[in-house]
């Protein structure tokens, strides 16, 4: 499937032999040793200091599997703040690059959807932004991380007790969540605010579904909080964690639950808040609600039981319907076949159906997902 018809006057993105050759998960000497094409060449290309004759285009999108029409899209890929890279420390930047470049696909495939899909016709709040250094509320000084969480929570008009579905709710104020399968279960997501789109939160399908409402909530801090200003990356780390613990545990009601702090009173209340019992031990040590003894000795438990990596008493997980729908209503409203799809995202059958497997057949039981392709 090799779509060569071009616009007149289209060129060469050289950013996106980048962006298909990491999505591969290749080396600039891997394709060079594919391609048999000098890997100072491909460098070159790459870097826009040449530009490639057609033969070399066609040559490598037979080798990176995308149709040529790819490779002359326009625009740039973005990047992903530090920050937002949780649990990244340990990742390699070659599954890291692979991971950003899948994602910037997919933001060029929603970006076009975009064009025919109103969101703000399903979308009925927003996700504010909110600089606590910057912002007061009626007080001298900014207000604290704990103040913003309880102040959206109010602006959203959510009920006490626990938030029923974290996906929904970013959904419902103008996100898309997009479940990717990483790769890699030492980062659970990423997400990512451009002018002109929906905010993107990309969540790990490897994660326990009680870490992944901590997390997307943790990533909600960083888009409420720190996308006019960047400071410390531990700081705005510790304050999004901070965001994610108010937003999904409220101060009074959590404290008025917490009647005793044991592992059998935090797997009650994990039945009812569906968030992991770790979380709601750091939400206590923040409150200080209890010792750093108690702290310790919950830790160590936790170690022996084999619990910090995977709880028991897991909730339902909670899947994304809009990338679906979005599909969905190019194919079944506007009447695209699976071709016109792979022509409109330039993307081979295969890739499509990966991505998009879901919406192609139908399936009410979760949303699309992004499968790296190895």
């Amino acid at each position: 499937m090799r779509w060569t018809m071009l616009a007149p006057g289209q060129k060469f993105n050289h950013h996106l032999l980048v962006i298909a050759r990491e999505s591969r998960g290749y080396t600039q000497a891997d394709l060079s040793t594919l391609s048999s094409i000098a890997q100072g060449t491909v460098s070159k290309y790459e870097t826009g200091a040449a530009d490639p004759p057609e033969g070399f285009v066609e040559e490598i999108a037979k080798v990176l599997d995308y149709p040529t029409g790819f490779f002359y899209e326009p625009g740039r890929p973005y990047g992903f703040p530090p920050f937002h890279y949780r649990r990244r420390k340990k990742l390699s930047m070659k599954v890291l690059g692979r991971i950003v470049a899948q994602m910037n696909i997919r933001r060029m495939h929603i970006q076009k959807m975009c064009v025919s899909f109103d969101i703000r016709s399903v979308a009925s709040g927003r996700i504010p932004e909110i600089d606590p250094h910057e912002y007061v509320r009626g007080v001298k000084g900014p207000p604290s991380v704990e103040d913003i969480a309880r102040n959206l929570r109010e602006l959203w008009m959510l009920p006490r007790g626990p938030i029923p579905n974290m996906v929904d709710l970013l959904e419902s104020s103008g996100g898309i969540v997009i479940h990717c399968d990483f790769g890699s279960d030492l980062i659970d997501a990423m997400s990512q605010r451009i002018d002109g789109m929906p905010i993107l939160f990309f969540v790990n399908t490897n994660a326990p579904a009680d870490r992944v409402r901590h997390t997307l909530a943790h990533e909600l801090g960083h888009m409420v909080l720190h996308t006019t200003t960047l400071h410390d990356d531990d700081v705005m780390e510790d304050e999004a964690d901070a965001f994610a613990g108010a937003l999904l545990l409220p101060r009074e009601e959590f404290k008025a639950q917490l009647r005793r702090f044991d592992l059998r009173q935090l797997a009650n209340m994990k039945q009812f808040w569906k968030v992991s019992m770790a979380s709601m031990a750091v939400r206590a040590s923040r409150l200080n609600l209890i010792t750093p003894y108690q702290s310790k000795t919950f830790w160590m438990e936790m170690g022996k039981l084999g619990y910090r990596m995977r709880e028991p008493h897991e909730p339902s997980p909670e899947h994304g319907s809009l990338l679906r729908r979005m599909v969905k209503y190019h194919t079944d409203k506007l009447g695209y076949s699976t071709d016109d799809m792979c022509k409109l995202l330039n993307l081979n059958k295969k890739d499509y159906v990966l991505m998009y497997g879901d919406a192609v057949v139908g399936s009410q039981k979760q949303g699309p997902r992004l499968q790296l392709v190895k």
